[in-house]
């Protein structure tokens, strides 16, 4: 009964854990004793082991589809009776008769328990056979009833024969031997029996699981061996003690609450613990918690079973960490197999193919190849992951909507711990727009934005190259300057829009009138060059450089404008001008300056008489960079007289350089050498200083100061940085933004640029005044005038020179005076040389007027004694 009892117990502790289910299988299936797992309501059989099948002389597949109820001869009633009968003489085991497939009837004792067993609760049946045993109760019966007439009959036959007695004798050792015979039996089942219980003892001190269980109160009455290791403290620390002994403290006591809430109930809890060992060292630990109920049906104690999990833990952090990385990863992560399937891809990897994952599992990766490549670059990089396991370096492959794109990829081979290839792992980013970034930086680096040509540096770094082929193969190379006539015009008239084209359309032609070989470069603004290699004698030459004059002085057509230049050309010659590009670039240059000052529209041949003059104006150019730095540059005043009032309402500024040596230099001549050399943004950023400066001067000075003129180029205010130069101007100077007047030409506002537009607003919305100089000379137009925030014209003097004697003038003049009024412009008349004139203009209603009848443009000192003269009274 003990190794019934034991079975039961362990079956117990087996079912209780969903992983225990094989430990418990295996017992079940080998075990000899005859076992049945019921569901406890029908009754239906389960599950039965070998020893079942072989006691009952069903097969499986029968006997696992009958009824308890089939087995069983008792009724219902006698089940009940049975049950009763087995609680008053308080035994755990029942009674019964069953019915072999072969129609035996066999007295078996019945022992039962519930378990759970696959999420399921069922009824765990040990059957005994005691059909044996209770027909040797009745042998024993029969014997002792035979032994007792014996014993009478020997008491009342003394004088039988010896013969009798002998025989008698005989009878009683055999039946002696047959019982010791069958207590040898018994003893050696309740060994095999002792035996099996060892093995489940040591099973349960052995299992790789921690086992512990608790009285009603929690006290710990048992642990294995795995919960000692696994915790730290001895048995003896143990037993006696609350299972609270582990707590670490990191759970909220409403988890301890639902587990005795649950387990009181008598159901089963199963929930994971984060506790602490005795060192101190905490883990995870999943626990199945189940109460053990006694032959009352009464909870006498719970049993834990427990894995540590720790490593578990660890292991599903670092996937997590592992999944987030691979999802969230700006490079696209690409799984392949041994034969490029696709196994798995991230998020970035659809972000740049344009593949959903559910397009590319299972397929090859070549799904991506561009075609760009040829066979031999795959086998490259196959030999190269053969070899080291690795490969990166940059690929072309095409997107899904066919989109071709450029990546940098990194593929790793992956092999198991024996060496054998199990997938590669690729991680790609897209540098499509780096490479192109890159084209882009290269081909501004080296090519001019607007017309396509070469630049300088590209130009130089050819020549450079041909210059050395010319020298190793002693051949000639002739290099032609080609600046453009009457382009400023068209730029200052039509905009810098028809400009543009202009300069596109005339690069377009001097490529048209050479060879392909010979290169051709935009070096700056309206210059390019053309060199020429071969052999060339001069007529050749000459007559390359005719054929680009005759293609350049046909008529250019800018949209619905027409423009005519002409271009004059400058030839030097390698070896005879010179050995090295620069050389040759500077003499091409003189030889350019040298056909300008011939009447443009020809060509000239470098001579030692040009280069004189091209180092005297490359003097120039050097001693016009230091100006500002030398203090050289001044500032003159020409007063604007108010005609109602006749006093001084504004002073335009105007600049002089002093120069050293060659004394007062006036701006004709050095702001185109400015405007050419780039310095021109730098000089009219000094005027503006030093203009609010001293209009502050005066303010301070004067109660009546006059408000400050001051020109701006169109490289100036086009530069982005403008209004903050404005800003800091204004700032520094503390002039307040209603005393400074900008002026501008007219070629500003032909474009219809909104960001000219732009810059405008903003800075008359500081409350600068914003005029345009020289109006009626240019591309005069009414729509700029409305559009822009335009507040002063001032008519061009080649208007006023005349307009006493001639009528066209005069009828100018008065339009210009209409519109401005109608549009509530002011009105700055230049160029008023005498009284005539400036009468002219009263009565015309022109607002101001500044020309030498009142002043020319003289030094600060000069311009207050002026303004203090005509502010007497």
């Amino acid at each position: 009964m003990l190794n019934i009892r034991l079975i039961l117990i362990f079956a117990f502790f087996l079912s209780s854990a969903s992983y225990a289910n094989s430990n418990f299988n295996d017992i079940f299936n080998k075990h000899s004793a005859v076992m049945l797992l019921i569901e406890p309501v029908t009754g239906k059989i389960v599950k039965a082991n070998a020893a079942a099948r072989k006691f009952y002389g069903f097969p499986q597949s029968t006997l696992e589809t009958m009824f308890i109820q089939d087995i069983n001869l008792l009724s219902k009633a006698q089940v009940a009776s049975e049950r009763a009968l087995a609680k008053t003489e308080n035994r755990n085991h029942f009674i019964f008769r069953h019915q072999a497939a072969n129609d035996e009837v066999k007295t078996v004792a019945v022992y039962s328990i519930p378990i759970i067993f696959n999420q399921e609760k069922l009824l765990f049946s040990v059957v005994q056979d005691i059909s044996a045993e209770r027909g040797l109760q009745r042998e024993l019966w029969h014997y002792q009833s035979n032994l007792e007439a014996l014993v009478d009959q020997q008491v009342n036959e003394l004088g039988e024969s010896k013969k009798q007695r002998v025989q008698n004798l005989v009878l009683s050792v055999l039946f002696l031997i047959v019982l010791i015979i069958f207590l040898v039996y018994l003893l050696n089942r309740k060994k095999l029996a002792e035996e099996q219980r060892k093995v489940l003892s040591q099973i349960v001190e052995q299992s790789p699981v921690s086992i512990v269980t608790t009285d009603v109160d929690g006290v710990i009455t048992y642990v294995n061996q795995k919960f000692i290791d696994s915790t730290g403290y001895d048995s003896v620390e143990l037993i006696g003690k609350k299972s609270n002994i582990l707590k670490s403290g990191h759970h909220n006591a409403s988890l301890y609450d639902n587990l005795w809430t649950t387990i009181t109930a008598g159901k089963d809890w199963v929930g994971e613990f984060y506790n602490k060992r005795k060192s101190g060292e905490t883990f995870w630990e999943r626990a199945n918690i189940y109460p053990l109920k006694n032959i009352k049906n009464e909870t006498s104690s719970y049993v834990a079973i427990k894995e540590d999990i720790t490593r578990l833990k660890e292991d599903e952090k670092q996937l997590r960490l592992a999944s987030t990385v691979f999802q969230t990863a700006t490079e696209a992560v690409m799984v392949t197999d041994i034969n490029n399937h696709i196994v798995a891809v991230n998020h970035a990897f659809t972000l740049i193919t344009g593949y959903k994952e559910a397009d590319v599992l299972g397929k090859n990766s070549a799904l991506l190849n561009s075609g760009h490549h040829d066979a031999s670059f795959y086998q490259a990089i196959d030999h190269e992951l053969e070899a080291t396991g690795k490969w990166q370096g940059e690929i072309c492959n095409r997107r899904k909507n066919g989109e071709v794109y450029y990546e940098w990829l990194s593929i790793t081979a992956l092999k198991n711990q024996i060496g054998e290839l199990e997938s590669y792992v690729s991680l790609f980013s897209d540098i499509t727009k780096r490479k192109k970034a890159e084209d882009k930086i290269y081909h501004q680096a080296n090519y001019d934005f607007l017309t396509g040509l070469a630049n300088r540096n590209l130009f130089i770094d050819r020549f450079e190259q041909c210059l050395a082929i010319a020298k190793r193969e002693n051949t000639s190379i002739a290099l032609l300057f080609i600046d453009l006539d009457g382009f400023k015009n068209v730029n200052d008239t039509f905009g810098h829009s028809k400009g543009d084209m202009l300069l596109k359309s005339t690069a377009q032609r001097i490529k048209g009138a050479v060879r392909s070989s010979d290169s051709v470069a935009r070096l700056s603004g309206d210059e390019f060059a053309i060199m020429l290699c071969g052999d060339n004698d001069v007529f050749s030459n000459e007559k390359v450089a005719t054929k680009v004059l005759k293609t350049l002085s046909a008529p250019f057509q800018l949209a619905e404008k027409e423009a005519h230049i002409t271009a004059s050309i400058g030839i030097a010659i390698f070896p005879d001008d010179g050995q090295s590009s620069e050389a040759l670039l500077a003499k091409a240059d003189s030889a350019m300056y040298k056909a300008k000052e011939s009447g443009k529209n020809n060509v000239q041949f470098f001579t030692k008489e040009m280069d004189a003059k091209a180092q005297q104006r490359r003097s120039l150019e050097v001693e016009l960079r230091k100006a500002i730095v030398n203090n050289e540059l001044v500032l003159h005043y020409q007063p604007i007289h108010d005609l109602e009032t006749g006093k001084v309402a504004a002073a335009e500024a105007l600049i002089r350089w002093v120069h050293p040596q060659r004394g007062v230099i006036p701006p004709i001549e050095f702001i185109s050498l400015a405007e050419d050399i780039g310095f021109i943004v730098d000089i009219g950023d000094w005027v503006l200083a030093q203009a609010c400066q001293q209009a502050k001067s005066w303010q301070n000075q004067y109660g009546f100061a006059p408000k400050i003129s001051v020109n701006i180029s169109g490289a100036q205010l086009l530069r982005p940085d403008f209004i903050d130069k404005l800003k800091q101007v204004l700032a520094h100077s503390q002039l307040s933004p209603e005393l400074l007047t900008l002026e501008m030409t007219e070629s500003l506002l032909i474009e219809e640029d909104t960001h000219t537009l732009t810059k405008l607003q903003t800075i008359r919305s500081f409350g600068v005044d914003l005029s345009i100089d020289d109006f009626g000379t240019g591309y005069s137009s009414l729509s700029y005038l409305k559009r822009f925030p335009i507040n002063i014209l001032k008519i061009d003097r080649a208007f006023i020179k005349d307009i006493t004697t001639n009528s066209e003038d005069e009828a100018l003049t008065r339009a210009i005076l209409s519109i401005a009024k109608s549009l509530r412009l002011k009105v700055v008349a230049e160029g008023v040389e005498d009284k005539a004139q400036c009468d002219m203009l009263a009565k015309l209603n022109c607002q101001f007027v500044q020309g030498y009848f009142f002043s020319k443009p003289i030094e600060a000192d000069a311009f207050e004694a002026y303004l203090k003269s005509t502010h007497k009274d």
